[in-house]
């Protein structure tokens, strides 16, 4: 008899501003899998920036676990932005995306999410995608990415998604 595996953990980083829907299309897939299984293959922590409490798009907030300083250990980190994702500035939360990626952990843009993981140096030398609205911005400010229009890209260990439900179709994606 196999032991059952432990369930993966999955961090969201949420920053100010993010979509719902992109983070619904995301997490929702993980909760239906997990009820599908009767057992939980999956759990995840709400992570901020800093502080307790992120604030979508639409004025919903949602209360984090933890912050990026003391955040848990993940299988998979998934960023989420919107709003405008060249102003992100978070030294710390860059720092600690590359500190992810040296650690070889999964890492997941979704929606404005892939600007912030180019802005933090991990995406370099990977496949992309990333919301339409964001892309010119991108591909300004990196041009050697090679960015793709494409509803997600998984490449290795970086995953981008460009957003709104397309984040359906990556998680139906990882969980198949």
């Amino acid at each position: 008899d196999m032991l059952p595996a432990q369930p993966r953990t999955l961090g969201l980083l949420l920053t100010e501003g993010f979509s719902l829907m992109s983070y619904a299309s995301i997490v929702e897939p993980f909760r239906a899998a997990n009820d599908l299984a009767g057992e939980q293959l999956y759990r995840w922590r709400h992570i901020a920036v800093e502080g307790e409490a992120i604030t979508a798009s639409n004025g919903a907030t949602i209360l984090a676990h933890a912050t990026v300083k003391t955040a848990p250990a993940c299988d998979t980190v998934f960023v989420f932005a919107g709003g405008d994702p060249t102003r992100f500035k978070h030294a710390g939360a860059l720092a600690w995306l590359r500190k992810l990626a040296r650690e070889n952990v999964q890492l997941a843009g979704v929606s404005g999410g892939p600007y912030l993981l180019a802005k933090a140096g991990v995406l370099a030398g990977h496949r992309c995608t990333i919301h339409w609205e964001h892309a010119p911005a991108l591909m300004d400010a990196f041009p050697d990415l090679i960015v793709e229009d494409a509803l997600y890209v998984i490449d290795r260990r970086r995953m981008t998604c460009a957003g709104g439900v397309a984040g359906l179709d990556l998680a139906l994606d990882l969980i198949e």
